[in-house]
């Protein structure tokens, strides 16, 4: 949802800032991914969509949940966000740091999906065609997708390159029904 990341677009920002300055950017995103597993629980969600619970209650419960976890700065995150009903971008606030993280170390990830598993020279000559072409450091995830037929698609950021039997009859009924 586009309204959710423009919303959590400054926070990341300033986390990421926050994180850089104190050279501490792997650690954020260790306390990142603890604090919106914490969100992501069902019994949280159940209690924060509650509106018999105040926006304190979610904040202490929060805070006492992620106990010793994490720093000051963290729990000042979660108290601006409870406060300022903001809790539910902290997936998209998430990663945007870790896309910010990643442009930062010179990296970009990349979603490899292929009809067939890739073995590893398939997968490595598909890496470094990607990172000669963006002139950066890939992370691939690699999938099997057996909905794609045959060949693979490739997704890193917006771009999108599908070179998947199931893309091309896609374009061939599109052209055909013209």
């Amino acid at each position: 949802m586009a309204e959710l990341a423009t919303i959590a677009r400054p926070y990341a920002e300033a986390v990421f800032r926050l994180a850089k300055e104190g050279n501490a950017l792997a650690a954020w995103s260790e306390k990142l991914e603890f604090i919106a597993a914490v969100y992501h629980d069902p019994q949280m969600r159940a209690t924060i969509g509650n509106p018999k619970v105040t926006a304190n209650d979610v904040e202490r419960l929060m805070l006492a949940i992620c106990g010793e976890r994490i720093d000051g700065a963290a729990r000042n995150l979660i108290g601006l966000l409870v406060r300022n009903r903001r809790l539910v971008v902290l997936p998209q606030i998430r990663e945007q740091f870790e896309k910010l993280k990643l442009e930062d170390e010179g990296k970009l990830d990349a979603k490899i999906s292929s009809a067939y598993p890739l073995d590893d020279a398939q997968r490595n000559h598909v890496v470094n065609l990607l990172s000669s072409r963006f002139k950066r450091k890939i992370n691939a995830t690699v999938t099997v997708d057996p909905e794609l037929i045959g060949g693979i698609k490739v997704e890193v950021g917006d771009k999108v390159w599908d070179a998947s039997v199931r893309g091309r009859l896609q374009t061939m009924a599109v052209t055909l029904s013209k």
